[in-house]
């Protein structure tokens, strides 16, 4: 802390110079307490540690800040990291691995480089000077670290902007969650947003609220959810505790493990869809990268792209009077990427999250399906010579399943899927449950 150094420094030329003065000294001794406090809260309140300039942790992106999802950088200093991917380009990869207290945690980087050059570029837009703007500093003198900023149309218009392709998470966002957000981003032991607080949460709504949602359920919540801990924010990167092995991983696992893990799934939709008297957590699409088994064989999710918060009070708690299969959800979705009043019809689709589940990862329908319609395709061409062969499709999770339940498994598989009256996906789901148990 230079500012101390050259502060003691003056202090003990002034307490040599007036040795015979007790009352100066102590003067002098109290002035020199304070000014140590005083360089300690400076410093506390930096958007990053100066420490962290170290060519080490670059992959952060400390610089940046505050037009990034925060500061909470002394978890780097903790956690032993080391660099084990320089791919930025990657979609949401993984740039490091550590530990924290023994738990084994990863740095991960929720958006692309050009979503966050689409994002500079759109702070620096309203700059009197867009050509020399600097993002990182001049986001506490825009709009972003205002009310308006923090408004749902707003949010709903600009995060059109920074990314090309369907904005999901924000969709159905209500001004309750927000208030709740805000209180996450309070520091100081203070109950108003400050700049720079306002600007790490204005960045994380718009850029990716992965790093919202898990700060909001795995720290404030008094629920235990199927997700991995969020540790903080540094830079461009967020802290979290490494969940496992994702679900391709168990493809070749015994059908005692395979069966427990698709258990699990459906248990955790129960939990997005019933658990929380307040909100409701919606997928709209799921793979098996979504999902990691730890050493212990728990199932967590652990990709939030997808995922929307469901305000309980701004939904309509209207019965099912007929079935939803595949056309109906897709137009419910497009519906609701063009106007999100029909959010408040979203209780009706999500039990979608279990067709979701039965298709993509549960059987070997959707796959099948696809190698079905690339075999027609190939057909068609005339089969000719040196054309590449369609890929093989990837099995489902319940692959080979004992010859005692193989026919029931694969009936309520398929009325998972695709619901013949209403009610009947819910009564498939139960007889999964049954059945694999």
């Amino acid at each position: 802390m230079p500012l101390v150094m050259k502060t003691s420094l003056r202090l003990h030329r002034i307490l040599r110079h007036h040795r015979s003065s007790g009352v100066n000294v102590f003067l002098l001794l109290v002035l020199l307490i304070v000014v140590f406090i005083y360089t300690l809260h400076i410093k506390r309140r930096e958007p990053v540690s100066t420490a962290l300039n170290d060519f080490r942790f670059l992959w952060a992106e400390t610089g940046t800040c505050p037009a990034c999802f925060g500061h909470t950088c002394g978890l780097i200093q903790q956690g032993n990291f080391r660099r084990v991917n320089p791919n930025r380009e990657q979609k949401r990869c993984v740039v490091s691995v550590g530990s924290i207290d023994g738990d084994m945690v990863i740095a991960k980087a929720l958006s692309e480089e050009d979503v966050w050059r689409r994002y500079d570029s759109f702070i620096c837009r309203t700059s009197p000077r867009p050509e020399a703007c600097n993002a990182s500093s001049f986001i506490l003198e825009s709009m972003y670290v205002t009310d308006a900023a923090l408004k749902l149309s707003w949010l709903w218009e600009a995060r059109k902007i920074t990314h090309t392709e369907r904005a999901v998470s924000p969709l159905c966002v209500s001004a309750r969650f927000l208030q709740e957000v805000k209180q996450l981003y309070v520091e100081n032991e203070g109950t108003e947003l400050e700049r720079v607080e306002r600007a790490f949460m204005a960045t994380s709504l718009l850029l990716d609220q992965e790093a919202v949602i898990l700060r909001y359920f795995t720290t404030k919540s008094a629920i235990v959810w199927p997700f991995p801990k969020y540790y903080g924010a540094c830079g461009r990167v967020v802290v979290l505790q490494h969940a496992g092995r994702t679900l391709d991983a168990f493809l070749d696992s015994p059908w005692e493990h395979r069966a427990n893990i698709a258990v699990q799934l459906l248990q955790i939709v129960d939990t997005l869809r019933e658990k929380d008297p307040d909100w409701i957590l919606f997928f709209l699409d799921v793979s098996m990268e979504d999902f990691a088994v730890d050493r212990s064989g728990r199932v967590r999710l652990i990709d939030f792209e997808d995922v929307m918060v469901i305000d309980r009070q701004t939904v309509a708690d209207e019965g099912i009077e007929e079935g939803c299969n595949e056309q109906c959800y897709m137009n419910f979705q497009q519906e609701l990427m063009s106007d999100y009043y029909h959010c408040k019809d979203i209780l009706r689709y999500t039990q979608m999250m279990y067709a979701n589940i039965c298709v993509r990862i549960l059987s070997n329908r959707r796959e099948n399906e696809e190698k079905a319609e690339s075999e027609e395709r190939s057909e068609e061409k005339g089969g000719q010579s040196g054309e590449e062969k369609p890929n093989k499709p990837q099995k489902g999770l319940l692959y080979d399943p004992p010859d005692d339940m193989r026919e029931s498994l694969e009936s309520a598989l398929g009325h998972c899927v695709h619901e013949t009256q209403p009610g009947g996906r819910l009564k498939a789901v139960l007889t999964l449950k049954e059945i694999l148990k």
